[in-house]
Formats: C-alpha cells, structure tokens, sequence
C-alpha cells in the first residue's frame, strides 16, 4: 500500500487533523467501496457481508488514530521512548509456537536465542468475562517493541501488520507478545492489537481505553458475523 498522492481537500482537512496515510482508508472514507482491493475473491460471493467486515476492520485499525490524543500538558517532564508501548487495557495472552527462523528476515538467530528461555504470546482479544486470571496482561503493562514480525511488510498507515514486544512488568516479565496491528488480521486480535499505544502519558488514561474499547467492541460486533 502507497501513501496517497492526492492533495487533501479542505473538507477532509476540517474533519480529520489525523490525515490517514495510505490511498486506500483515503478513499474508504470517502465512500469508495475497496472490498475487491482487500479480498478480491469475497465480492463475487457476497459484497454486502464483505463490505460490513472491511467497515468493522477498518474502525479497529483507526481507533489509535481518532481516539489516542497527542501529547499534552502532562507530557512536559515524561520520557518518550520510541520503543516504550503500553498496554491501554486488559489483554487475555493466548499461547503461540516459536516462529521459524526463515519467518521474516527480521526474527534473527540471535533473537530466537533470545526468546527461547521465554514464553511466546500472542494477544488475543481484550480481556473477557470468562478469561483466566493467569492469561490476562493488565493495562499499564510496559511494553518495549523489539521487532516487526509480518513476513510480507505491508504497512497500512505507516503501521506493521504484527510486532513483537518484550513485558517490561508483572507476572509475565520476561516474556515475549506478539500483537497483531492492522493488514487482514482477524477482529479481535486486531482490536487488541489496536490496545498497544505508545507508552506517554495520555495513553494511560482510563477514559481514553473506555472510548477505543467501547468503539472497539461494537465494531466487532458488527463484522465478527461475517468474518470466516
């Protein structure tokens, strides 16, 4: 996926401070139907039930970029670490295999030695009901991003498709996460992979976690029906 050529128009500009990157949400926002661009075989079969599941997709791929606000007064004195993430709120960890080393020609040799003492995790969903108390990451766990793991490095908004990140804290330490970001991962993986924000201080504030989650859940409510 390119960044978008066209000039931005004055209406976008008003509506939207956070300008998308790519020429596809460019052109989803403004109504063009890209179903055929994401899964050219799915607008034979149904394209109303398609497009619902792209709609869905797309939320959870842009809620950082509509909910997550940018730095603030709070900000002044605290670090802004490039690779310091955050988990927004709670995560449930799914277990995951060690990734082959021909898996992406940045998981290296010396990084799977790295990891091989440690657990692999992958995040699943946001926390629900029934989920164990021994696979939830809580929020506020800091994270520190150690490389993308999509093997195709396609980015949407300038975002890998999947990261891996090391626990910083808490009783899974140590340990490695996998989190998908955007690309054609499934809902919730998606949306929890959209709970992982840089680590400054308006990532941290429950009110902005209840508005993503909120957004999060009724979109996957309305394309999880839909996705395969």
């Amino acid at each position: 996926m390119t960044r978008s050529m066209l000039p931005p128009s004055s209406a976008a500009d008003a509506r939207d401070t956070y300008r998308a990157f790519s020429a596809a949400i460019d052109r989803m926002r403004d109504g063009e139907q890209l179903v055929a661009l994401i899964n050219p075989e799915a607008l034979p079969l149904d394209p109303s039930a398609s497009s619902i599941w792209v709609s869905a997709r797309l939320t959870i791929g842009e809620l950082q970029r509509r909910y997550l606000p940018r730095c603030d007064e709070r900000c002044r004195h605290a670090p802004h670490d490039a690779h310091a993430f955050v988990v927004m709120a709670d995560l449930v960890l799914d277990p995951t295999e060690p990734r082959r080393l021909s898996w992406w020609e940045a998981w290296t040799d010396s990084l799977q030695r790295s990891q091989r003492l440690q657990e692999i995790w992958y995040a699943g969903a946001p926390v629900l009901a029934d989920s164990p108390d021994a696979l939830r990451l809580p929020a506020g766990t800091r994270l520190t991003r150690l490389t993308a793991t999509d093997p195709y490095w396609v980015h949407y908004d300038a975002a890998d498709q999947e990261v891996l990140y090391r626990i910083e804290d808490g009783p899974h330490a140590g340990d490695a996460l996998i989190a998908a970001s955007f690309g054609l991962s499934p809902l919730l993986p998606g949306l929890a992979g959209a709970l992982i924000a840089p680590d400054h201080p308006p990532a941290r504030d429950p009110d902005t976690a209840a508005a993503m989650l909120a957004a999060g859940w009724a979109a996957v409510e309305r394309g999880l029906p839909f996705e395969d």
